[in-house]
């Protein structure tokens, strides 16, 4: 499949041709329909955050269709619309059962610590992928998980009272 990747620090992404991940029990595998282009993004690129494993795909904003399911996977079936959580996490953690995936310790950032959307199909852990309605466009399902996520977050954290 076709994927573009950052092969190196401070250098343009690069076209390459990479195998079709394989998926385990708890995963699905995703036909990108969009992806985002987040400003992390470009600091992974331009060596502002670091980034310890090249070549990767990066990409976390990421919508598409279901294209197969593992075998532990029952809440999303293949031709699914789907939208993708970003953080790849253990779901059973202290802080994953309390809504706080951002401080499991073995949290990955999709597009960062393993490929992510930039390419025709991506693997992602079952619990990532959301059923997306069918009046969403892809293209703001993408940005919707990253962006929107970010902003409810911050208002969350603020408490504001009525």
């Amino acid at each position: 499949m076709r994927a573009v990747r950052l092969t190196q620090v401070g250098k343009p992404l690069e076209e390459a041709e990479v195998d079709r991940p394989e998926i385990g029990a708890s995963d699905v595998l995703i036909r990108v329909a969009a992806c985002g282009i987040c400003h992390s993004d470009e600091h992974y690129r331009a060596g502002i955050s670091r980034i310890d494993h090249l070549p990767v795909t990066l990409g976390h904003e990421i919508a598409g269709w279901i294209e197969k399911v593992g075998a532990d996977i029952n809440h999303v079936r293949s031709g699914d619309r789907v939208c993708v959580h970003y953080l790849a996490h253990c779901g059973s953690c202290k802080f994953c059962v309390r809504g706080l995936e951002q401080f499991c310790r073995t949290g990955e950032m999709i597009g960062k610590h393993r490929d992510g959307g930039y390419a025709e199909f991506v693997k992602v852990p079952g619990r990532n992928a959301f059923v997306l309605p069918g009046e969403i466009p892809f293209e703001i399902a993408a940005i919707m998980m990253c962006s929107s996520a970010t902003a409810l977050h911050a208002l969350n954290k603020a408490r504001l009272k009525r």
